[in-house]
């Protein structure tokens, strides 16, 4: 099945969005990051070739990003705000 997933647009998968769903279940309002460093910790050092801080940060969140966009088209999270740190989300 060729192009771009009906369900998931953002393309992420069940263990990432596991990832958000365990975190926001404990948390109730997390960041991407937050619940990347929670959810994924082995993967804080990815992306550790990118130039700045940013890049690496966009970089290593994007697939928990990816799985917030899709639990947002289905109704399960939503933006929730901002925080000092970035955008929040919560359940």
């Amino acid at each position: 099945m060729a192009g771009k997933r009906k369900t998931n647009p953002a393309g992420s998968t069940n263990s990432f969005r596991g990832d958000v769903l365990r975190v926001l279940g404990v948390l109730k309002v997390a960041t991407a990051d937050q619940i990347q460093r929670i959810g994924a910790p082995h993967l804080s050092y990815r992306h550790t070739d990118k130039k700045t801080q940013s890049e690496q940060k966009t970089a290593r969140t994007a697939s928990h990003t990816g799985a917030l966009s899709d639990m947002r088209k289905h109704g399960l999270a939503e933006n929730g705000g901002s925080t000092e740190t970035g955008r929040g989300c919560e359940t």
